[in-house]
């Protein structure tokens, strides 16, 4: 997650005058509000992608069931 929330500093208004590039924005984030700071919104965003990708799974289960009912033999789908 710690490229995320360098992705997201770089992507706020302020971020061209405040940072360099990416690297300049992660070394200061680094010094002046610790290595913890690059794993802040992790938990919110792990559930996220946790939610999305079960129901992308389930999706895809119940399309593939769903198919094999209108086709059984597999001829054209």
């Amino acid at each position: 997650m710690p490229l995320d929330t360098i992705k997201t500093r770089m992507q706020s208004i302020e971020a061209k005058q405040e940072y360099r590039n990416s690297f300049n924005c992660a070394a200061r984030i680094f010094r002046e509000e610790g290595v913890l700071t690059f794993w802040s919104g992790a938990l919110p965003r792990l559930g996220r992608l946790t939610l999305s990708g079960g129901i992308v799974f389930t999706m895809y289960e119940k399309t593939m069931e769903m198919l094999d009912r209108l086709d059984p033999e597999k001829k054209y789908i």
